[in-house]
């Protein structure tokens, strides 16, 4: 994760929260969580519900079609308006992000605001992203960035609603987007500083690219197993099982997905090792310990052929020990992060 600071924009009392997500449908519901967060710790709980609809809109559709390796989501007060960005550095111009003013299955006009929302969330997903956004802020527009585009949209508190504007595109022609030097964001040092209470900024200092890569393929293979097993009606026992444990595998998706950004771009530079940054509430400490136990209770089952998938080989194994207590000892202590290879290290002077 990095941090972007708004340098061409003034906050009212200086309350900035950003955070960058791997570009991943799998993040979107630690940005609406990040977002949701943020603006309780801020007092603004009437601002929730429309913030992450339309957080959740922009970053999914970030994901799906930005083509990018990243999104970055931040919250920031304004004078009169709390503002949510959402940034990416896919190749497609700002200017070729526009609302679906009509969807299949809708009228072209709407009776007013409320129920134009209403159809809008009982459409269909594909396309409709800016609509809604366009409906709940008060503002909204896209600017061009040298590399990638952000989206925004402008949130009035109770009392201070405006009408929705049509929303505004800046940037360069497409055309020329390539060229565009980019007005916007600066981007200095990854840091903490502008998470919510209760989130934090875990490293994995010295991550092996490899094993990153084959846990993570361990994991989607014992989900796809596991929802094959879950739809065995005739076997209550095996059921049972496989809601449990593909409930707690699914769990850390936003985490597994940043992880899985980063030690594939770095394969496809050749790199062995990378440090990962991952953004994350406290009980994802929980999480991760409930995740390990699941997968140490599947390998049981695997060994005993009850399961298709392989067990874990022994170097898996310590791969997801080392990641485990790194989250865990992070969160919950506050300690430094402890490379793989010092972590190895202790483990065998032991």
């Amino acid at each position: 994760m990095m941090t972007l600071v708004p340098d061409e924009q003034e906050t009212r009392d200086g309350r900035v929260l950003r955070i960058r997500f791997a570009a991943d449908p799998a993040s979107v519901p630690g940005a609406r969580r990040f977002v949701s967060d943020g603006l309780r710790a801020w007092g603004l709980d009437d601002l929730v519900d429309d913030a992450t609809l339309c957080v959740s809109e922009l970053a999914g559709n970030a994901a799906l079609h930005g083509s990018g390796t990243y999104i970055e989501v931040s919250v920031l007060v304004l004078d009169r308006t709390v503002r949510l960005c959402v940034e990416d550095d896919g190749p497609s111009p700002a200017a070729a992000v526009v609302p679906r003013t009509t969807l299949p299955g809708l009228d072209d006009a709407f009776d007013d605001e409320l129920d134009e929302l209403d159809r809008l969330l009982s459409a269909p997903a594909t396309g409709r992203g800016l609509a809604i956004v366009s409906v709940l802020a008060s503002d909204w527009g896209v600017d061009q960035l040298e590399h990638g585009k952000r989206v925004w949209a402008d949130l009035s508190p109770a009392g201070t609603s405006e009408p929705t504007a049509p929303g505004r595109v800046e940037g360069e022609d497409p055309d020329r987007a390539e060229h565009s030097s980019g007005e916007g964001f600066a981007m200095p040092e990854a840091t903490g500083a502008a998470l919510p209470e209760g989130w934090f900024v875990v490293r994995l200092e010295g991550c092996p690219v490899e094993l990153s890569l084959r846990q993570d393929q361990h994991l989607d293979e014992l989900v796809r197993e596991l929802t094959l097993m879950s739809v065995d009606k005739g076997n209550p026992e095996s059921e049972a099982l496989a809601h449990r444990l593909e409930a707690i595998l699914r769990a850390p998706a936003l985490a597994r997905a940043t992880g899985r950004a980063r030690a594939q771009a770095a394969l496809e530079r050749g790199e062995l090792f990378v440090d990962v940054e991952m953004a994350m509430p406290r009980e994802f400490s929980t999480e991760v310990r409930l995740l390990d136990h699941a997968v140490r209770e599947a390998d049981v089952l695997c060994d005993e052929r009850l399961l298709l998938t392989l067990s874990s080989p022994p170097e898996i194994r310590r791969f997801r020990a080392w990641m485990t207590e790194q989250i865990v000892a992070q969160v919950e202590k506050g300690a430094d992060p402890d490379t793989w290879h010092d972590w190895l290290d202790r483990l065998a002077a032991r």
